[in-house]
């Protein structure tokens, strides 16, 4: 999978567990999406449910863009 259709994947998920209707590019913020933790958890339950790769609510609070996000999935991620 490309990077590109990884974030694609990934902002799927970000749209489904925040009930986000606009885009979401690498350079969202996630002050955009909202910082609310039920829906960070949906978001990254959707990502091990999904990709198998764990990401902890902690990280994304601290993770201040969509691309952060990307990029730390990216690194764990094995097709």
């Amino acid at each position: 999978m490309t990077k590109q259709e990884l974030q694609d994947k990934l902002a799927g998920y970000a749209k489904t567990a925040y009930q986000y209707k606009g885009d979401i590019t690498a350079d969202t913020p996630f002050d955009e999406l909202g910082k609310e933790s039920m829906k960070m958890i949906a978001l990254t339950s959707l990502i091990e449910d999904e990709l198998d790769v764990e990401v902890t609510i902690h990280e994304v609070m601290k993770m201040k863009t969509f691309g952060e996000l990307v990029d730390r999935v990216e690194e764990e991620y094995e097709e």
